[in-house]
Parts: C-alpha cells; sequence; structure tokens
C-alpha cells in the first residue's frame, strides 16, 4: 500500500523545517510527501528545496496564490490531486509527527475506515529544541514543565483505535483516510475559507457515505507547535452555517476535486479531464 502524506502550510519555515525532518526519521517512511502551500512568500521554497535533496521520498511542492485568508479546502484538494498514494494521511506544517506516525496509520488502515489520530500541544517554552524523538522520560519531563501537554498519550501501544460515531472533536492536522474514499464524496467542500469547520463537514460526508470513523489511541501522535490563534467571526459563522446544512445535502460536494461528478469512479484515480481547477 502507497502512502502519501499531504502538510499544509503557509509562511511558517521554522515550523515546517521541524516537521519535515520529523518523516526523515519515522520507522516507515511515507511512499511520497506533498508540501501544500498556500502562497508563502517567505524562506519556504527553500526549506522544502533542501529536504527534497536529503528525504529517501519524493517530495513535491503544491502551491496556490494566498488570496487575504486561508483557502484549506482548496489547497487539500490540489495537493490530493498530485498524490499517487492509496492512502493519505492530512497533517499540518505545525504539526511534527512521532517516530511511528506513518506506520501506526498503515497498521490501523482498513477499507471503508478514517482515522483520527491525536494531538498534543509543544508549548513556546519547549519548542526550540523541540524534534518529536525524545525518550518518554523526556517527554513526562516535559509534560511535568508544562512544555507539553497531554501525557495520558504518551504511551506508544501500537494498532489500538475505537470506533468513534460523532464527527465532533474532528481535527485534520491528523487524519488518515483512503484515497478512493475522498474521491467519492469529491474531496474537501471550497466553500468552506478560514480555519474552521471544513475538516468536520469532510468527516461527516465520509461519514454519511458509509466510511467509518476509529480514532487512534496511544499511537499515530503528532505534537502541535504551539502559535497564535487568529479567530475570524465571519468565517465561522459561515462555515457554522455549512457544516449544519453537510447533514443533508448531497454527500458528493459541488465544489471539490472534481468540476462535476465523474463517469468512472472505481480505481481511485483522479486522472481525469473533469477535475476542477
Amino acid at each position: 500500500m502507497r502512502v502519501s502524506v499531504i502538510v499544509t502550510t503557509f509562511n511558517r519555515p521554522s515550523y515546517l523545517q521541524k516537521v519535515l525532518a520529523s518523516y526523515l526519521h519515522q520507522t516507515r517512511a511515507p511512499d511520497e510527501l506533498i508540501v501544500a502551500d498556500d502562497g508563502s512568500t517567505d524562506a519556504t521554497e527553500s526549506v522544502i528545496a533542501g529536504f527534497t535533496e536529503r528525504a529517501p521520498f519524493p517530495i513535491l511542492h503544491a502551491w496556490q496564490e494566498h488570496q487575504g485568508g486561508p483557502r484549506l479546502s482548496h489547497l487539500r484538494n490540489l495537493a490530493t490531486r498530485q498524490t499517487t498514494g492509496d492512502y493519505l494521511i492530512y497533517t499540518d506544517g505545525d504539526c511534527v509527527a512521532s517516530p511511528h506516525f506513518v506506520a501506526d496509520h498503515v497498521r490501523l488502515a482498513r477499507p471503508d475506515w478514517f482515522v483520527q489520530g491525536k494531538r498534543a500541544w509543544v508549548r513556546y517554552q519547549a519548542m526550540d529544541n523541540f524534534t518529536g524523538q525524545e525518550s518518554f522520560l523526556r517527554k513526562l519531563w516535559l509534560c511535568a514543565t508544562n512544555g507539553l501537554t497531554k501525557p495520558h498519550w504518551l504511551l506508544h501501544v501500537a494498532g489500538i483505535a475505537m470506533e468513534n460515531k460523532s464527527s465532533e472533536g474532528i481535527r485534520s492536522c491528523n487524519l488518515g483516510v483512503f484515497r478512493e474514499n475522498v474521491v467519492q464524496i469529491n474531496g474537501w467542500n471550497e466553500q468552506f475559507l478560514g480555519f474552521w469547520r471544513q475538516d468536520s463537514e469532510f468527516a461527516l460526508r465520509l461519514m454519511r457515505s458509509g466510511v467509518r470513523r476509529h480514532d487512534a489511541l496511544f499511537s499515530a501522535m503528532v505534537y502541535h507547535l504551539e502559535h497564535e490563534k487568529n479567530l475570524n467571526i465571519q468565517d465561522l459563522e459561515r462555515n457554522n452555517r455549512l457544516l449544519a446544512e453537510a447533514q443533508y445535502r448531497p454527500i458528493f460536494t459541488p465544489l471539490g476535486l472534481f468540476a462535476e461528478a465523474p463517469q468512472e469512479q472505481a480505481s481511485g484515480r483522479l486522472a481525469t479531464p473533469s477535475l476542477s481547477p
């Protein structure tokens, strides 16, 4: 099974450096990694180029023009169209992967499942030297000194997941799903703008299509580097409305991977002339 990791980013090269470095030390490397870039204008491109030379797997740079605010659904669809993997792991450019992250997702992957992983926050005071490769005892110490959250998830036990029938608590910073299931719902809904609720709506449509949610326990962990919060009330209100409407609207979103419903979806491949731009 080929695995594609999709990492979103925008103008945070120091964070992205830590994130990409964590994929060089995986017990099971991804088959490819796509950096989904929302129009960065800083050192992001040079960071990606440096890791492209070092990584034992392909790293691709999917770039879109920044239009004044995050367009994460459009960005994830853009990156998804470039993948060649059977299984997609969506994460973010501020989330350092634990050493078994990819291997844990592969172990939990099942047809018509998606996997929601856990995250712990890395506080500012612990970020400079944090790599994700720290020992269990070192991470416990960071928790005790308020540098790291969620000590109860630090113990690594592979292969444990629990079914969850709710679409609440979805985090696109750590979500694994078979690409054919993404294609079946036409990917991410590009009506969503900003940082809010598009992951919950994506998961809700997956579940309405028959894909079951399983939450990883004690594995598939990411460490979320602390950053300032960006709250846009207008985005939040619109996205809350779109999420509520997803309870009854068509599962196949009209504004997603495809410009219109494809004639053939059996292979799950994205090579089709009807893709949206």
